[in-house]
């Protein structure tokens, strides 16, 4: 995170735990509401920071990243 911007202060300003700040950062749930205000503090937009694209994910060749 940026200097200034917290886990913490990203769920106090969204009203939500510390916790599911986490799990949206990590990928582990997903919460529009959170990733577009993440994309806003950081100065980037929703798709820019959020959405992967194939050449990210290796699909275009067929190789799952994740097993690697």
């Amino acid at each position: 995170m940026m200097k200034g911007i917290t886990v913490t202060s990203i769920a106090k300003s969204m009203n939500v735990s510390l916790t599911f700040v986490s799990l949206v950062i990590n990928e582990k749930k997903k919460s529009k509401r959170i990733q577009e205000f993440i994309a806003q503090l950081l100065g980037l937009t929703y798709s820019e920071l959020w959405e992967k694209t194939l050449s990210d994910t290796g699909a275009e060749i067929g190789i799952d990243i994740k097993n690697l």
